[in-house]
């Protein structure tokens, strides 16, 4: 069973028409080599569902997309550090 954890993170953005980001390091997705849904909640925002997907081209990493809504609830944008809760739901 998966649980939840909490970091720090920057919301990144590659391109302005792409979709903002954010980088799950290694460490915190141990064991794991697929997608996997979980609920995510940003400086203690509603959570809200999103798939966590591996960063893939080698990487260990995983990353998860947000909307613009997402990010206006939570008052962050591109650059904004934030605090970063994930509960995979698959638990």
């Amino acid at each position: 069973m998966a649980e939840g954890f909490t970091f720090t993170a920057r919301i990144l953005r590659k391109e302005a028409f792409l979709p903002r980001y954010v980088v799950v390091k290694p460490e915190f997705v141990l064991g794991r080599t697929g997608s996997f849904a979980a609920l995510v909640s940003l400086n203690g925002s509603a959570p809200f569902a999103r798939t966590v997907h591996p960063w893939g081209k080698g990487s260990e990493a995983f990353f998860f997309n947000l909307t613009e809504p997402q990010c206006r609830k939570a008052g962050v944008d591109t650059g904004s550090v934030c605090e970063v809760r994930v509960e995979p739901l698959d638990r």
